[in-house]
C-alpha cells in the first residue's frame, strides 16, 4: 500500500457515517448497494477499497490489509490467498463486537510497503 493510498482510504472512513457493516455498501436510505453504486455512501472494507482504487488493485491490497488486522508475517501473494484475505477481511468488518473506532484505528496503522512506490509509479504512468 502508498502512502497516498491509505491517505485517499482514511479520508473516505474519516467520518463514522462512511462505514458500514453487512454489505459492501450502503445508500443514504441505508439500503445495501454495490461498492461502485452512485448512490453508495458509506462502504465496509472491502467495499471501500473496491470503490477507490478499483477491484484489480483492491485485490491486491487485500492481503497487506489481512496481514495487518491479523498481525501475519508477509507472504508471496497469489490470487486464493487475495481471496481468502478478501473474505477474513469480510469476517473482520463484519464482527459483532466491531466498532468504526477499532476499524479506523486499524487502518490509520497500516504500514506503507516498499513496493507501493512502484506500484503507484506505474499507475500515474497509466493515468497520463
Amino acid at each position: 500500500m502508498t502512502e497516498q493510498e491509505k491517505d485517499r482510504l482514511l479520508a473516505l472512513f474519516g467520518e463514522e457515517a462512511h462505514w458500514c457493516q453487512q454489505s459492501e455498501a450502503r445508500d443514504s436510505a441505508s439500503n445495501p448497494v454495490g461498492y461502485d453504486d452512485t448512490s453508495a455512501v458509506a462502504w465496509d472494507l472491502v467495499g471501500g477499497l473496491c470503490h477507490l482504487f478499483g477491484w484489480q488493485r483492491a485485490s491486491e491490497l487485500f492481503g497487506d490489509v489481512h496481514r495487518h488486522v491479523s498481525n501475519k508475517p508477509e507472504s508471496s501473494a497469489d490470487e486464493d490467498e487475495d481471496m481468502t484475505a478478501m473474505s477474513a477481511l469480510f469476517d473482520f468488518n463484519d464482527a459483532e463486537d466491531m466498532t468504526y473506532e477499532r476499524v479506523l484505528g486499524m487502518l490509520q496503522g497500516l504500514r506503507v510497503g516498499a513496493g507501493g512506490a512502484a506500484v503507484a509509479e506505474a499507475n500515474s504512468t497509466m493515468e497520463s
